[in-house]
């Protein structure tokens, strides 16, 4: 019975020492095995990488800058009639209506002339008595010279010949009434052919005062009339950008002008300046000329401008020579471009010429044929790799 359970005894203790060692042996094998068989990665240098650009290829070209300005239409000549005489207004023109068109030297109004050819035959009258009142007085002092010379002869002492004596000085006074008579009839002539108001140009008429039956005053208004043969176009131009236009009144900037409203377009040219800046804006005033503004004479056919309308000048400035065009954005700060220059960065300072909308005109600083970047680089350094993007434009 004891043998037995020695035996068990040491089957236990073999059981708790073998049992551990073989686990252990196990999971040494198992660590080996698969330590062997693990994936091997081959790990490879890393590359560096040069940021991807896109570019243009510039040359020159030539440019007429263009200024763009608003402005109001607004009449070269517009003048106020006013009667020279007073009288009843016996007849006016049919175009004598608010917006008529009156040729030069038409019959606008009329005023009765019956009083006024009154005070022309009476200043005529008026003549005729001192014509014959001065051919008497010559008759008289004829006849005072002779009496002179036979007195002379008669007196022993002779007569002393004065200027009275001969009837000069109311021979002076006839001539004077007759100068005079002459002045009144030529005022009554010219107050008869005022009751005829004649258009003193190709006129539009912006208003009209006065009908047929009404009567009116001396100086006073019968209508405002407006030259159609040209009008002018004030806008406001930057101080900086009026050195670029040429002002001249037969040769002055061409300029295109465009109604806001109906979008028609006329043309026209700069004149010359107001020669002031305003107050607020600090501008200056240009004066802008259209001829036919009406589409009445060379421009028959085109859209009539009118007056007070809001419109649109485009300006041809100065030509420029020689110029580079590009995109505004691609101007970096201190006005300088990027340069792609044989798989290098070029910073380069360049100097525009003239801006205009989203492009700058560049006239130093590039050369033809070179390549400007266009895209962004984040980190720009002069000298930095860079590499060209596929569709790269050339």
């Amino acid at each position: 019975m004891s043998q037995t359970a020695s035996h068990r005894s040491l089957g236990v203790t073999l059981l708790k020492i073998i049992l551990p060692v073989c686990l252990i042996a196990l999971g040494v094998a198992g660590f080996w095995y698969y330590k062997s068989s693990a994936v091997k990665f081959n790990r490879k240098p890393v590359e560096k990488t040069s940021p991807v650009v896109d570019i243009i290829k510039v040359n020159p070209d030539r440019f007429i800058a263009q200024i763009r300005a608003m402005g109001t239409v607004r009449p070269d000549r517009e003048v106020v009639i006013k009667s020279q005489v007073a009288g009843t207004v016996i007849q006016v023109a049919p175009e004598f209506v608010q917006g008529g068109l009156i040729p030069k030297g038409q019959t606008i109004v009329r005023i009765d002339p019956a009083d006024y050819k009154l005070a022309v035959s009476k200043a005529q009258s008026a003549l005729a008595r001192a014509q014959a009142d001065f051919e008497i007085e010559k008759g008289r002092q004829q006849i005072a010279r002779e009496e002179l010379k036979v007195m002379a002869t008669m007196s022993p002492n002779g007569i002393r010949e004065t200027s009275l004596v001969l009837r000069k000085p109311q021979l002076e006074q006839a001539r004077a009434t007759v100068a005079s008579a002459e002045s009144d009839l030529e005022a009554a002539r010219l107050d008869l052919e005022r009751t005829r108001i004649l258009a003193p140009f190709h006129a539009l008429v912006l208003s009209k005062e006065v009908d047929a039956g009404a009567m009116t005053a001396v100086q006073g208004t019968l209508a405002t009339l407006v030259d159609v043969t040209c009008y002018q176009v004030e806008v406001q131009v930057p101080l900086d950008r009026l050195n670029r236009i040429r002002v001249h009144e037969t040769k002055g900037s061409p300029a295109r002008i465009r109604s806001l409203y109906a979008g028609w377009e006329w043309e026209g040219r700069v004149v010359r300046t107001t020669g002031a800046v305003t107050g607020q804006s600090r501008m200056a005033g240009v004066i802008i000329r259209v001829d036919d503004p009406l589409g009445l004479g060379p421009a028959k056919g085109r859209p009539a401008m009118l007056l007070d309308d809001h419109v649109e000048a485009i300006i041809e400035g100065q030509a420029f020579d020689n110029v580079f065009s590009l995109p505004r954005n691609l101007v970096r700060e201190d006005s300088s471009l990027w340069i792609y220059n044989d798989g290098r960065l070029e910073i380069r300072k360049v100097a525009p010429v003239w801006i205009e909308n989203d492009r700058v005109f560049i006239q130093s600083g590039l050369s033809p044929g070179d390549l400007v970047i266009s895209s962004d680089v984040s980190t720009p350094v002069p000298g930095m790799a860079l590499t060209l993007a596929a569709q790269e434009s050339r």
